[in-house]
Parts: C-alpha cells; sequence; structure tokens
C-alpha cells in the first residue's frame, strides 16, 4: 500500500511540474546582455542547405572572428543541426558574450538533442522561425519549446513575422517576443521611414505585450536586386535606426546567395559572401 502511494505522490509531483513550465519573464542577466550587446544575426559562408552543404569548424571560426572583430558581441542561429551544433561553443571561445542558438526543424531529434548538449554555451533559444502552421502547428510548437526549457533551464521562444503577433496565441508563446520585421519588403523603400516603420510596430507591441521584453530578431536592409536595394541605403537605414533605442538584431552577418525566393534575398548581408564588409560595417574593421 506504502508503495503504491509512493508511485502516486511520484506521478503526480510529476504532473505538476509538466504544467509548471509556464512563460515567466527572463532573468536579469538575459535582459541586460539583449540591451547592452550589439547582436547579429549568423548563417555561416559556404552554407547551402539545398544541397546538405555544412561549413566547416574551421569557416564558422573564421566568420566568427571577423564578427567579432567589427565590434559583434552577440549572435543568433537559426540551427543546430550538423556543424552548426558548434557555433556556440566557438562563439565562447573567441570571446562572444551572448548566443541565441536556434532549431529550425522543431521535429528533428538530432536538432534537439544538439541543442541540449550545447546548453552550456547557450543564453537562450529559439525554436523555430515562421514556421507556424506551415512547417508545424501551434500545439507541437508550444511543447517543443516547453520540453526545451524544461531539459535546459534556459529561456526559449520562437519567431513569427511582426503582424502574426496581433494574434495573442503568438504574442504568448515563448519567454520573450522575437518578431522578424523587414519593412523593405512591405514597400517602405526610404532607410528613414522604414526606420520610423519599424518604431510605430514596437509602440503598438509594446502596449499589448505585458512585461515580457520585445527584441526585433531581424532588422535589415537588402543591398542588390532592385534599384532600392543599395549598399549606401543599407547604411543609411542602419543609422538611422540605431537612434531609435529599439533591440534589435542586425539581419544578417553575411550574404547567402543560395537564397532565391526574391531578388532581393541574397544581399541581406552586412558583409557579402566572400567575407567582404559593405558600407555600413567597413569602417568599424579600419
Amino acid at each position: 500500500m506504502q508503495k503504491i502511494l509512493r508511485i502516486m505522490l511520484i506521478l503526480l509531483i510529476l504532473s505538476a511540474m509538466s504544467f509548471s513550465v509556464g512563460f515567466a519573464e527572463v532573468s536579469d542577466e538575459f535582459t541586460q546582455k539583449i540591451l547592452n550587446l550589439k547582436w547579429i544575426a549568423y548563417s555561416p559562408t559556404q552554407y547551402n542547405p539545398t544541397n546538405e552543404n555544412f561549413p566547416a569548424e574551421d569557416t564558422i571560426y573564421t566568420d566568427l572572428q571577423l564578427l567579432y572583430q567589427a565590434g559583434f558581441r552577440g549572435i543568433v542561429t537559426y540551427s543546430s543541426y550538423n556543424t552548426f551544433s558548434e557555433i556556440p561553443r566557438i562563439a565562447r571561445e573567441i570571446g562572444f558574450e551572448g548566443v541565441i542558438m536556434g532549431i529550425w526543424d522543431i521535429n528533428n531529434q538530432e536538432e534537439l538533442i544538439n541543442a541540449e548538449l550545447a546548453n552550456q554555451h547557450v543564453d537562450g533559444y529559439c525554436m523555430g522561425n515562421e514556421g507556424l502552421n506551415c512547417r508545424y502547428d501551434l500545439e507541437e510548437l508550444t511543447s517543443a519549446i516547453a520540453r526545451l526549457k524544461e531539459s535546459t533551464g534556459k529561456p526559449v521562444t520562437t519567431t513569427e513575422q511582426v503582424f502574426d503577433y496581433h494574434n495573442k496565441d503568438v504574442l504568448d508563446i515563448g519567454d520573450w517576443i522575437f518578431p522578424n520585421i523587414h519593412p523593405f519588403l512591405s514597400e517602405i523603400r526610404s532607410p528613414k521611414k522604414a526606420a520610423t516603420w519599424i518604431e510605430k510596430h514596437y509602440s503598438i507591441l509594446s502596449r499589448h505585450a505585458g512585461t515580457k521584453l520585445i527584441i526585433f530578431k531581424e532588422v535589415g536592409w537588402p543591398t542588390s536586386g532592385t534599384r532600392e536595394a543599395t549598399a549606401s541605403n543599407q547604411k543609411e537605414f542602419f543609422l538611422a535606426f540605431e537612434k531609435k533605442g529599439i533591440p534589435f538584431i542586425y539581419f544578417e552577418a553575411f550574404d547567402q546567395y543560395w537564397k532565391r525566393d526574391l531578388p532581393v534575398e541574397p544581399y541581406w548581408g552586412l558583409f557579402d559572401k566572400n567575407r567582404k564588409a559593405k558600407k555600413f560595417i567597413a569602417p568599424t574593421l579600419i
């Protein structure tokens, strides 16, 4: 009888634990890193997911050394698959102070295990990126976030486009709010107007976010593909937006030549695919 009662008690505790994995405020340490570090979204050079071409560790090391030299101290990744799993460790070895690790396929066990194994090098996780209701549903996403949060003890969130956060279900997912926002793709082609447009959406989100921290995950400007997509406009945009005082991640580190959905897609980098600095970032390397 006592053994049965003991088993029942254990099951009750485990049940309570599973329901207690909620989404509270992130720690002061995490918040301060977000607010005080210079962050950049990073996908490696020599990477092409269309043919499963993953970068070697020495390529990642060279990429990250260059980003560190340019003044970045925090990185955000998109996957923990294959050699992407080594990015947090390499970043820490170089001296990066903040790492948010991405998981692209939330149902891929290798990615999830790699993310857990990188825990000691990671400040937080982003489960998925613009995949809700196409690559996974809300129940799958919420469950995956809760599991990773429980297994690592680290804050976990997801990313959707900024307009999706008008939906309370999306707004409530995760420990902080991490939208992608691209004025250029919403036909805002003046760099200064684009900066103001993002500020407006930040204000709207802030009114509904409660105490949750808001960080824009992708904020960028392409440099080729259309008339307004130039390196000069990229520089003007970032200089204007930096003055707004809004937490954000620079998008993105390097041009990704494999992206072909739109003419501008390969050209969002602050560096080109050969690691040559564009106009905005070049002065930081002098």
